[in-house]
């Protein structure tokens, strides 16, 4: 068929070349094939393209850059981070319209910090109007950040907890950069429920060895349970630390007091009497025994271990007392505090003090403050005068007296 079909186009050419020229159209020259030249390919010629990202420097940015073999191309680039499944895909032209093509990361996803580890990247190449041959590459890089004890999630910025009326916990993401100087929520999720069981729940940092923040939570019978946290905000089954802790009636953890690089707890019991468990990093045995610090400390209706806010040598504590006063106490990095300094009057206005981790990306822990007309965010300021800087937020807006438990 296709050599009939050959035959038949032949045939039909020469009838009309002896047409045209029965009709006197002059000599009829055919023309010579085009012979098709290929397309130039565009092809990756060099890439920088950071190993290690530190979304703490730089601003949180990170600058990638690529040379191309054309101008005329664009470049898609496709982020993915293998252990949770999220990805990032931005198309990259030329700044300067030449071969050079760049682009800066700012970490997000929907304005969300992403997460810490390994993340897959892969550029893909192309000509502008589709004519060549296109490049591709993959590299692996991983995106770091300072530890925070509040992080529940791996991306750097402090999640707070909240338990409501029903006993469901749940968790807000707190982004690490202030907004027009207003510390923003980005993600809201439930953590689970039943937690109405527990009389205190409290965040307490890195206490079993793993790089993100733990959970300890003191049922109604005085047996006190350790949640590991996993980094992908989400806890692991909980682990029974002991009984008798009905002997306190406050708890709190987050602070470092004795330079050992793990978070410690203190507890004050009906006497009035300060104790410190210093954190093992076993997730089996996770508290040493019990320290006396002093007594004289049923003066306070709340004490929060905040880490090291004032810029000493150990983790810090605050204490409110009844009156609505707050003290600091510097931690002096043997396990004991100096004595108290105070820090101000007017903290009866909220119901929850909590030692909230670094929330403004500067470095230094700082204070979350939540009560029935709004909560804020105190920023540490490194010194003993002038310790805290109150910040807004939108975190628990309109939800003031809604929960029952802040960590």
């Amino acid at each position: 068929m296709q050599h009939r079909t050959a035959g038949t186009r032949l045939a039909t050419a020469v009838t009309a070349v002896l047409a045209a020229a029965a009709l006197g159209a002059g000599t009829l020259a055919l023309a010579p094939a085009a012979s098709a030249e290929a397309a130039e390919p565009v092809t990756i010629e060099r890439s920088a393209v950071p190993a290690t990202v530190d979304l703490d420097k730089n601003g949180g940015r990170a600058a990638m850059g690529w040379t191309l073999s054309r101008a005329d191309a664009y470049l898609t680039v496709t982020l993915t981070h293998p252990a949770s499944g999220k990805w990032y895909r931005q198309f990259v032209h030329s700044p300067s319209g030449d071969e050079n093509f760049s682009f800066e990361w700012d970490g997000l996803i929907d304005g969300i910090d992403v997460p810490n580890g390994p993340w897959t990247l892969h550029a893909e190449a192309e000509p502008n109007d589709g004519a060549g041959a296109a490049d591709e590459e993959t590299r692996q890089l991983t995106v770091t950040r300072a530890a925070n004890p509040h992080d529940y999630g791996n991306n750097g910025s402090t999640d707070v907890l909240a338990r409501d009326g029903a006993g469901v916990l749940w968790r807000h993401d707190l982004r690490n950069r202030p907004v027009s100087g207003q510390i923003r929520t980005t993600q809201r999720s439930v953590v689970g429920s039943g937690w109405n069981t527990y009389k205190q729940i409290e965040a307490v940092g890195n206490i079993a060895g793993s790089v993100h923040g733990d959970l300890v939570a003191l049922d109604g019978t005085g047996v006190l349970w350790h949640y590991l946290g996993k980094g992908d905000n989400t806890f692991a089954l909980r682990t029974r630390v002991g009984s008798g802790w009905q002997a306190y009636n406050k708890i709190t953890g987050g602070s470092d007091l004795t330079g050992d690089g793990r978070s410690d707890l203190l507890a004050t019991d009906t006497a009035g009497v300060l104790w410190s468990y210093r954190g093992t990093g076993d997730a089996a045995r996770p508290f040493a025994g019990r320290v006396r610090i002093g007594s004289g400390w049923g003066a306070y209706d709340q004490i929060v271990a905040t880490g090291n806010i004032a810029g000493g040598t150990g983790g810090d504590l605050v204490a409110r007392d009844r009156d609505g006063v707050l003290w600091m106490y510097l931690g002096k990095g043997d396990g004991t505090f100096t004595g108290r300094m105070r820090v101000g009057g007017g903290w009866q206005a909220f119901s929850q003090l909590v030692g909230a981790g670094d929330v403004d990306g500067d470095g230094r822990p700082d204070l979350v403050a939540y009560g029935a007309n709004g909560t804020y965010v105190y920023r540490a300021n490194g010194t003993v005068s002038g310790a805290f800087t109150r910040l807004t937020t939108n975190l628990y807006a309109g939800e003031g007296t809604k929960y029952t438990g802040v960590a």
